[in-house]
């Protein structure tokens, strides 16, 4: 099999999977996981098959399509960062959709559900290999389509359809501002090629290539839910609990991420300092409001966002993507750690009354859920970035780098002073979360303690294998030092990741003071209600174009209208009138004359009746008219 061929498999695979799971229909649902779950295996193997079969990197290109003179292609890059996003979407999509099989089981549009994942998965794919910004964008636009799908897929309920609708939308936003980033590239480049975006235009300004690198962050702002645009996030909760593992571990945010390091080459020092800025604003965000959630599901989904700002101070380095690839194992484990959780008290509630995603329910759950705890202890150790855990290595990959950048510029310091800040923010919320779910006594009254229970191995083994990929040993020999790490050496041959020792020190004490803090506080709970800015962009766009609407209302109802009305009125009038002016005497007067033509016709007709002595009186009249005449 030729690599082309590879290629074309690997990114339609998925789509493959997209029509037969609903082609299948309601019938076959019960084998559609199944299904789905074989085509992510094989598009593992047919990964790792292209990796040695083809040199790094490797582009292939065909034509798509033209408009005028000007040729528009697609092409494949497959380079190391390439394939590690294959391998990471293709394991963690196969990771949830056998969780899936049992968390969904009795979902009566589970062949629905599937097809979903497989059309997410399927754009995620696309954005992975396409080598030029055009056809990044038709994916990146196919992945705005799927998380809607998934975000939404309980349209019965009015929150789902109303955050697959918020999280469409706001994307937008970016997207717009991504598109023109994509116009400017074309105009200064003369090509949408990842390849050219390295070279310097002779007509490019410094202001220019700025704006130019901000426009196509605004794509990464708005997929990787950054601030201003990160309020989509927490809401798109609301879709199955597996598909927030796969939205928020290795798919839709990650490609903010993702498009971060393909673009960077075109970033000025000015744009990476708003980026590193809008980074540490969106982590610390997103750590304070995970303080205050008492939704499982929430507290998890603010921390995605803390530490997608994280991933930004990276700059899109290769310590970005070390830590997008730690992140995606351990959070997805935390989202499918959670989801354990919440489908054995749902089973155990017998689906009453009960919210089983609210935290202050919870408590003592390890005695009935010894994996799961197990293993979320692990993703949350990881996630806060204690030792021996991957999330150790690859936070402080982006320290090193960051208070490297600061001894050239003090700005990266304070940015890396308030990084430590949320580290020590990111330890507390998950210290608290942990003893909240697991430690002390079972606090929901109305459940069945001893109906709770582990699920079977489809929902065990993921976390398991999520929980082994979370340890520090995988990533590097010695644990305690990222600088040790494979990871260096398999995307970037070049980079050399500065090394600071106090900095680890610095970050595990970050990381014991924030676990005091929870320990301390493990008890109470924060029922404050914190601003968010869902509140201002309801009143800064929505009652204000809701105000404007009506304004607009009243304008074409009294206004425009109005005056098309009395526009109305004036030509009825007019046309009134001329039409008395048409009746009465124009065709009046036409009237009058044919009347009298009538009359003269008809007396001359009278004369004209075959009588001999009516001819010889005429004659006689007109002789003796004719005398009258001519004598007087």
């Amino acid at each position: 099999m030729t690599p082309a061929t590879l290629f074309w498999f690997i990114l339609l695979t998925p789509l493959a999977g997209f029509a037969i799971s609903l082609g299948l229909g309601k019938s076959r649902k019960d084998i559609v996981g199944w299904i789905t779950s074989g085509l992510s295996v094989l598009n593992l193997l047919l990964t790792i098959g292209l990796s040695r079969s083809v040199a790094l990197p490797t582009n292939l290109r065909v034509e798509w399509f033209k408009i005028g003179q000007i040729d528009f292609v697609f092409g494949f890059l497959f380079d190391s960062k390439a394939l590690m996003m294959l391998l990471l979407v293709n394991f963690i999509a196969f990771l949830v959709q056998i969780f899936s099989m049992e968390y969904m089981e009795n979902d009566p549009a589970k062949h629905r559900y599937f097809a979903f994942l497989q059309l997410f998965v399927f754009s995620m794919l696309g954005i992975i290999m396409t080598d030029n910004l055009l056809g990044i964008y038709a994916f990146w636009e196919l992945v705005g389509l799927s998380s809607y799908l998934l975000i939404g897929f309980w349209y019965q309920k009015t929150s789902a359809t109303q955050a697959a609708k918020k999280a469409f939308l706001v994307n937008r936003v970016g997207d717009l501002g991504f598109l023109l980033g994509i116009f400017m590239v074309y105009h200064y480049w003369g090509s949408l090629s990842f390849a050219v975006l390295g070279q310097t235009p002779a007509n490019l300004t410094p202001e220019v290539a700025t704006i130019t690198g901000l426009l196509l962050f605004c794509g990464c702002v708005g997929k990787s839910a950054q601030f201003p645009l990160h309020t989509w996030l927490p809401d798109a909760m609301e879709g199955p609990t597996p598909v927030s593992a796969l939205i928020h571990a290795a798919t839709m945010v990650a490609a903010g991420i993702f498009l971060l390091a393909r673009v960077q080459p075109v970033f000025t020092d000015v744009a990476f300092m708003v980026i590193a800025g809008i980074g540490c604003t969106t982590m610390l965000l997103g750590s304070i409001y995970a303080i205050f959630q008492t939704d499982i599901k929430k507290t998890l989904a603010y921390s995605t966002i803390s530490q997608l700002g994280l991933m930004l101070i990276g700059l899109g380095t290769a310590t970005s993507l070390f830590h997008l690839l730690t992140h995606a194992f351990f959070k997805a484990g935390l989202f499918l750690a959670a989801g354990s959780v919440i489908h054995a008290l749902h089973h155990a509630s017998h689906h009453h009354d009960f919210d089983a995603q609210d935290m202050r329910l919870m408590g003592g759950l390890r005695k009935k859920l010894p994996v799961t705890f197990i293993t979320f202890i692990i993703f949350a150790a990881s996630l806060a970035g204690l030792p021996l855990f991957s999330g150790f290595l690859s936070k402080d990959a982006i320290l090193a780098n960051l208070f490297h950048l600061a001894e050239m510029n003090s700005y990266f310091k304070i940015i890396g002073i308030f990084t430590f800040v949320g580290i020590v923010m990111t330890a507390f919320y998950m210290f608290r979360q942990v003893w909240q779910v697991f430690m002390g006594e079972f606090r929901a009254e109305n459940v069945p303690f001893e109906h709770i229970h582990e699920g079977s191995f489809k929902i065990t083994w993921p976390l398991i294998l999520l929980a082994i990929l979370s340890l520090g040993i995988v990533f590097a020999m010695n644990p305690f030092h990222a600088d040790h790490a494979w990871f260096w050496h398999f995307i970037d041959n070049g980079f050399h990741l500065p090394t600071s020792s106090w900095i680890g020190y610095a970050s595990v004490a970050s990381a014991g003071l924030g676990i005091a803090f929870g320990y301390l506080t493990r008890n109470r709970t924060f029922d404050i209600q914190v601003p968010t800015f869902d509140n201002l962009y309801h009143w800064l766009f929505v009652k204000t174009t809701m105000l404007l609407a009506r304004f607009f209302q009243y304008a074409d109802t009294n206004w425009v209208d109005g005056w098309v009305n009395q526009l109305a009125f004036t030509q009825k009038t007019i046309a009134r009138a001329v039409s008395w002016v048409d009746t009465k005497i124009v065709d009046g007067g036409v009237g009058f004359v044919v009347r009298w033509i009538g009359i003269v016709g008809k007396m001359t007709r009278a004369v004209q009746n075959g009588k001999v002595q009516l001819y010889v009186f005429a004659a006689l009249m007109g002789l003796l008219g004719l005398i009258f005449f001519f004598i007087y």
